[in-house]
């Protein structure tokens, strides 16, 4: 068995604050090594399963968080970025499963701890007039090449966000949000076992699961901050402008999706 481990920060057992996040602090140093201990939580579930295989992509900022040499020997890690920014960067049709660690909900979630999607140039992501997030968009990616997505751990948002969506998904809450920068936080102890449990068990039932598609063409819509964002996405060929905040694009499959997606965060990028 073959499995994909895609991993996020915001989600992370006791993340609550940027400053866990990214920089040069203790506290980054801190969420760094949390996010390395779910991880491996989910490593050990994953081979207790049976998984003879196993790819661990970081996923958060410059794709350098997880602590190699604190990583399962295991596993193999995917650090870095490739021009796609995929978060699912290395998966292909040769895997059973895609396991979603330290993901977080989509901009705008009342009580979703660190929400956002993406970038801090996002108010929306739709697909097929779907409002989506991060770890639907992962889901999606995975479905485009046969692979099911069967495990999300984060907080309690996360988790009703995704079965929200596409349904079906055990899960482990790392946390429970009540604000943006607020939770209630579960000890390491408790949410290790949580994930390793929850994995181990959905990955000895594959049967359960089903890949996540949606209907082709691949209407994607961005709302962004800034106008002048909008003004140059604009001129790319085939992108629509809807409003003063908003573009579109149809895409015939999710890589022609997702590369235009990179493509429209570059610009937006440019012009924060």
């Amino acid at each position: 068995m073959k499995v994909f481990i895609s991993a996020d920060i915001e989600g992370i057992t006791g993340i609550v604050h940027d400053d866990q996040t990214f920089g040069t602090s203790s506290e980054y140093a801190l969420g760094k090594k949390l996010m390395t201990d779910d991880v491996n939580s989910a490593i050990e579930g994953a081979l207790k399963a049976g998984a003879d295989e196993i790819c661990v992509k970081d996923a958060h900022g410059s794709g350098r968080n997880i602590l190699l040499s604190e990583l399962k020997k295991e596993a193999f890690l995917i650090a870095g970025w490739d021009v796609m920014s995929s978060m699912v960067q290395g998966i292909d049709e040769t895997f059973d499963a895609l396991i979603l660690i330290g993901y977080h909900s989509m901009i705008g979630t009342e009580n979703g701890i660190l929400s956002h999607t993406m970038t801090g140039c996002i108010k929306q992501l739709s697909i097929n007039n779907h409002i989506i997030g991060e770890p639907e968009l992962s889901a999606l990616a995975a479905g485009h090449y046969g692979v099911p997505t069967v495990f999300i751990a984060g907080d309690q948002t996360a988790v009703k966000e995704l079965n929200g969506f596409i349904g079906n998904v055990s899960y482990a809450i790392t946390k429970y949000g009540m604000g943006i920068n607020t939770g209630k936080l579960i000890h390491p102890e408790l949410t290790a076992k949580a994930i390793s449990d929850g994995v181990f068990d959905a990955l000895s039932n594959l049967g359960k699961y089903k890949p996540f598609k949606m209907d082709l063409p691949l209407t994607m819509s961005l709302k962004l901050t800034l106008p002048k964002m909008v003004d140059l996405i604009s001129l790319v060929p085939n992108v629509k402008r809807l409003s003063i905040d908003e573009v579109s694009y149809v895409a015939d499959d999710v890589p022609s999706m997702l590369r235009m997606f990179r493509v429209m965060l570059g610009l937006a990028w440019s012009q924060r």
